[in-house]
């Protein structure tokens, strides 16, 4: 997959809203998790709720979820959305699927600390 990341999209943590005629919308939220990660939510529709929801990452930087939201966004403009000046609708959507996301971590949480003895040597 070759990714293009299109400079003029800002790099900024609002959420982003692109348009593509009177009733197509997306907006692409940038949330972090309890763990200091991020995750990208974007939410596609023409009416109050969103039709569908698309997540990305953890990204555990900034610069990296920026980028991956310039990568996303610049395939949206080659398609024919442009970016718009328009109030996030979908806030509170954005904020109930990272909440989400938290609770589903705290209920699988899974140990990654390293001990001598979970190495088995064949040799």
């Amino acid at each position: 997959m070759n990714l293009q990341y299109d400079v003029s999209i800002p790099a900024s943590e609002q959420p982003l809203v692109l348009r593509r005629g009177e009733q197509d919308r997306v907006e692409i939220h940038l949330r972090r998790d309890e763990g200091g990660r991020f995750a990208l939510f974007a939410f596609a529709g023409s009416g109050l709720q969103p039709e569908r929801t698309q997540q990305q990452g953890p990204y555990h930087s900034l610069q990296q979820a920026l980028g991956a939201r310039r990568a996303i966004a610049g395939a949206l403009l080659r398609q024919g959305f442009v970016v718009s000046e328009a109030h996030d609708i979908w806030a509170l959507t954005a904020q109930r699927a990272i909440r989400e996301v938290c609770r589903q971590h705290e209920r699988h949480r899974v140990s990654y600390q390293f001990d001598p003895k979970d190495v088995y040597l064949d040799w």
